[in-house]
């Protein structure tokens, strides 16, 4: 593809330097390379309970467990995302239970949020679509009248600011994404955010195993005693980031605000190029939001056959797609199946396009000329074929 949906920034440079130094030091695992990473991002964000874990998956796992979520309990959540978001959900022995969405932001409907909830409901799982946040502040506070947990999949919305603040600091739990397509990237890896101390004293046990890490190991990752001197209270999981990924990680940290700023200059490029078309629409987002814009959703109108229209731009070079179909299709949700007729129109009309540090104004200018060209063909199409 000329104009790919997603493309992973590296500075090859920097990458290869830490990487040597990490394979030098012959501690590949879990360490101070990862201690520094934490340590960046926790200046960014200007939050101090974080931690890396080794997926966004991983986090969202440990936010469900830590908020108390177990077999036969209900989660409120969206089917409108990556399977990622869900399958720690059942994997825990939990229900997923669908909220429709608002299919003019691709984010949970709050007034929905009531008719779902039941007495087994532990948590609510939003996800900001595109790096569109959610209403945050409705959704913390219907999650606390309702003494439930929420949890945020932040995996699109890397460097999206809420009423200008980090969004981790509108919940319980944030999960963000290093994973390989994301705005910042360790190869694979995430970030947990706690709002309580405790929970993120849990976290910090649960992600090895239930081993108390800070008391048993040093900074570098070396024991500090002998093994057999800790105590396991609780049993966890194998989640750490290794010194590798963090690495990777940190070479990115320079280029951080480059990366993210240039996902919002070309969204509002789009926007320019793209106003005043009966033929698409923009997504909707709260007051006082500056999303990080991982890709460009529009919606297309009703009249426009939208594979169509992906196949067409893939056709010249240029990367647009779906990024996730609804889980709730999926065989392996079918016993969670529910009507949720705005998720189904959201997904229908929905194409995202590239947004990302990799293209120019120029570029920009000419995705959108192609995209608008054809619509206007697909149009025609349709009231030819109605006549005919």
């Amino acid at each position: 593809m000329k104009f790919p949906l997603f493309k992973v920034h590296t500075d090859k440079t920097l990458a290869l330097k830490n990487l040597e130094e990490v394979l030098d030091s012959g501690f590949l695992n879990e360490g101070e390379w990862v201690i520094e990473l934490e340590n960046q991002f926790k200046k960014y964000f200007n939050f101090n309970n974080l931690l890396a874990v080794n997926s966004c998956t991983s986090a969202l796992t440990l936010a469900l467990k830590i908020s108390g979520v177990q077999e036969g309990d209900d989660v409120l959540t969206t089917s409108m995302t990556c399977v990622a978001t869900n399958m720690p959900i059942c994997n825990l022995g939990a229900n997923p239970v669908w909220v429709d969405i608002d299919r003019n932001t691709g984010n949970i409907d709050f007034k929905n949020l009531e008719k779902s909830i039941t007495k087994k409901t532990k948590a609510l799982v939003c996800v900001n679509w595109a790096g569109y946040p959610c209403d945050l502040i409705e959704l913390d506070k219907f999650c606390k009248d309702n003494n439930i947990k929420l949890i945020q999949d932040a995996a699109h919305s890397f460097g999206s600011t809420y009423k200008e603040k980090q969004l981790c600091h509108y919940s319980d739990f944030t999960c963000y994404s290093l994973q390989a397509i994301k705005h910042i990237t360790s190869g694979d890896g995430g970030l947990l955010m706690c709002r309580n101390d405790e929970d993120f004293k849990r976290a910090k046990s649960l992600k090895w195993f239930g081993i108390d890490r800070e008391s048993s190991k040093d900074e570098k990752g070396e024991w500090k005693g002998q093994r057999w001197e800790t105590d396991i209270k609780e049993p966890g999981y194998k989640f750490h980031m290794n010194n590798i990924s963090a690495a990777i990680g940190l070479s990115q940290i320079p280029h951080l605000e480059i990366i993210i700023n240039s996902h919002r200059k070309n969204a509002l490029l789009y926007e320019r190029f793209l106003s005043d078309n009966d033929l698409l629409s923009f997504l909707s987002k709260p007051d006082e939001c500056n999303p990080s814009y991982w890709v460009f959703t529009i919606l297309l109108n009703n009249k426009i056959n939208r594979d169509n229209v992906l196949e067409s731009l893939n056709e010249i070079g240029i990367g647009a797609g779906v990024v996730h179909i609804p889980n709730h299709n999926y065989s392996c949700f079918s016993e969670n199946s529910k009507d949720l007729p705005e998720t189904d129109y959201f997904s229908r009309h929905q194409i995202s396009l590239p947004c990302g540090w990799w293209l120019t104004t120029e570029d920009i200018d000419l995705i959108s000329n192609h995209l608008l060209g054809i619509l206007k063909n697909e149009y025609n199409k349709y009231f030819l074929e109605k006549m005919l």
